[in-house]
């Protein structure tokens, strides 16, 4: 439950930040990417990727009912300019692994662009991205929640206008 809660507040409050001035900063995919595989092994660490076919296949399910339902329409726009998805959940690994993942996620994210971050109590989740302002996009979304023992990676692009018309509905 209060992952569902950090996620949408985060979501709601995205487009505030990207209306900050802020230098521009770059992401590292492939230093992420490396770190996934890394741990990907290790019991109580669960990794689910979906690459451009799986993401275009859901795409399609999205449009198809878009026919028929806003709030799909809505949603479609928002994932049209994705392209894959990565979820790393570790909440079932030891806490040696937990420590050393959060601390090799953090050196990784470490001078990227923090678009926002909502805390509630001692839990705490860091949303970054690339802004382009003069075209409305965020590209290269990502989420960690260090102590929920969550990161997702949204590789793409996800317009700051749909997003922000999505999360006041």
């Amino acid at each position: 439950m209060m992952k569902r809660i950090l996620l949408i507040l985060a979501l709601a409050l995205l487009p505030l930040a990207a209306s900050a001035a802020r230098p521009s900063r770059t992401l590292s995919r492939s230093e992420l990417a490396a770190i996934v595989a890394e741990f990907r092994g290790y019991d109580g660490v669960e990794v689910v990727k979906l690459n451009r076919l799986a993401t275009g296949a859901i795409k399609g399910a999205v449009r198809l009912a878009a026919k028929s339902d806003p709030d799909a329409r809505e949603a479609f726009r928002m994932m049209k300019g994705l392209k894959k998805l990565t979820v790393l959940e570790y909440d079932g690994a030891t806490p040696d692994v937990k420590a050393r993942l959060n601390t090799r996620l953090a050196q990784a994210l470490d001078g990227s662009e923090l678009l926002m971050e909502a805390k509630d109590g001692n839990s705490s989740m860091q949303v970054f991205g690339i802004v382009d302002d003069a075209n409305g996009l965020v590209r290269d979304f990502v989420l960690h929640a260090p102590n929920d023992c969550a990161l997702i990676c949204l590789t793409g692009t996800v317009s700051m206008d749909t997003l922000g018309k999505l999360m006041t509905e």
